[in-house]
């Protein structure tokens, strides 16, 4: 039997760092939709860079996937001495890896953001500009501790993650309060800037706060060994077809950022904050099926199915639960949570007309992500990946251009992410139960 304690234990502290960086894109898109200059356009501006952020932090930091599935399986097998030489060499390669990428987009920024969004007007462009120029810097931090974490994870372990969130994002948020709008006589409005730059120091002491926890709770080091790690191949293996497939995740997120700029200033702004929900939704989710990928890596090194069985359908039913609550929230407050993020009447409307298939999705996205977490935890990451291939190119692109056509315009775009992660939900369901039932 699987004990509901063992996996809150799990669970709950991943819910409180999960949503701990989706509030964080919440509280920069309220602060800057207040301000009082230019507020829809620097809204849209953030959300085209921050769209770019997210993109590149969820495909490079699948190597914490990778790195966490392993660590699990030896920590259920109690081996971890074999993988102590894996952790430094992977943390010198992602941070080599995101430093040169975070370098060549901010000499080249331009040039990707038309390539990725299309037309964009320049006063939209400079404030996009703006953000992602000093965000981009913090780049190598945001994958290394994202490595962190995962490596936490694969220990069983995800307070110590969650502690260190807590602290970095009321950092952030105390510092945006200050940064964007000023503080009377001590600190002049930096807008747009000023969020990015709260990002930025509240990354720097997360990533002091992973080192001195990894140091501190562990019996892992960083010092690196001349002979690569046996495992190093294994890790890259996982990493890349996690990489394949989410950069085809980000196809998807970027086509649907690229279809809201063209529909307007307004529209983007929208799409922003729906955008922003749609996350913190998604990350609230994600805690248990953080639970299910540091479990199900324990209970494939303990070579236990009957656990794993039982695991995909506790998770699976408490993820709807979750789900339905967050429906509930988000229907009584429907008509308060636009004015909290702009003061523009049209955006306002065009975010209550559309927000309705957010809130309709969240059963469907539950269910996608909680064997999510399992796969990853199996190491299963050839399932992962065509799925999502399947689901990018046979659901959701076909259904994002029939909208489209047809003209209607936002609301095609939340259908089209609806019914793509009703497709990944549903075929990675009868994936599991049939490699449950085969073993």
């Amino acid at each position: 039997m699987i004990s509901i304690k063992e996996i809150n234990k799990l669970a709950i502290p991943a819910i409180l760092f999960n949503i701990t960086e989706p509030l964080i894109g919440l509280a920069d898109t309220a602060f800057i939709g207040q301000m009082e200059h230019h507020a829809t356009i620097a809204q849209g501006g953030v959300g085209l860079s921050a769209g770019l952020i997210a993109t590149l932090v969820w495909g490079l930091a699948q190597m914490r996937t990778s790195l966490s599935a392993i660590i699990s399986r030896h920590f259920g097998a109690n081996q971890l001495n074999k993988v102590a030489s894996l952790i430094p060499q992977t943390l010198l390669l992602t941070f080599l890896m995101g430093a040169g990428i975070a370098a060549v987009l901010i000499i080249y920024f331009d040039q990707v953001a038309f390539f990725l969004f299309g037309d964009i007007k320049e006063s939209t462009l400079g404030f996009a500009r703006n953000y992602f120029n000093i965000r981009a810097i913090g780049l190598p931090i945001s994958l290394l501790i994202a490595l962190f974490f995962g490596i936490f994870r694969g220990l069983q372990n995800t307070s110590w993650a969650m502690y260190i969130s807590l602290v970095g994002g009321g950092l952030n948020i105390l510092l945006d309060y200050a940064l964007i709008n000023g503080v009377d006589e001590y600190i002049a409005p930096m807008g747009v800037k000023g969020a990015a730059w709260a990002s930025l120091i509240a990354q720097i002491v997360m990533f002091i706060l992973c080192v001195f926890i990894y140091y501190t709770k562990s019996s892992f080091r960083l010092k690196l060994t001349s002979q690569i790690s046996p495992f190093f191949r294994e890790m890259l293996l996982i990493f890349l077809n996690m990489f394949i497939r989410t950069m085809v995740l980000n196809v998807v997120f970027i086509l649907a950022n690229r279809f809201a700029n063209n529909y307007g200033e307004e529209e983007l702004a929208a799409y922003t904050i729906g955008y922003n929900i749609w996350i913190f939704t998604s990350f609230f989710i994600d805690g248990y099926s953080n639970a299910g990928n540091a479990l199900a890596g324990k209970y494939l090194g303990e070579k236990n199915n009957n656990k794993l069985k039982l695991l995909g359908h506790k998770l699976m039913i408490i993820n709807i639960k979750i789900a339905f609550g967050l429906m509930l929230c988000y229907a009584f407050s429907y008509n308060i949570i636009g004015p909290l993020f702009n003061k523009n009447y049209d955006v306002i409307q065009v975010f209550k007309n559309t927000f309705w298939i957010i809130i309709i999705a969240q059963p469907f996205n539950s269910i996608a992500f909680t064997f999510d977490g399992i796969f990853k935890g199996m190491g299963k990451a050839i399932e992962l990946r065509n799925t999502l291939i399947q689901a990018t190119f046979l659901v959701f692109i076909p259904v994002l251009y029939l909208s489209d056509w047809i003209e209607e315009g936002l609301w095609g775009v939340w259908l089209s992410l609806s019914v793509w992660m009703v497709y990944r939900g549903t075929s990675l369901l009868f994936k599991f139960r049939k490699i449950t039932l085969a073993e």
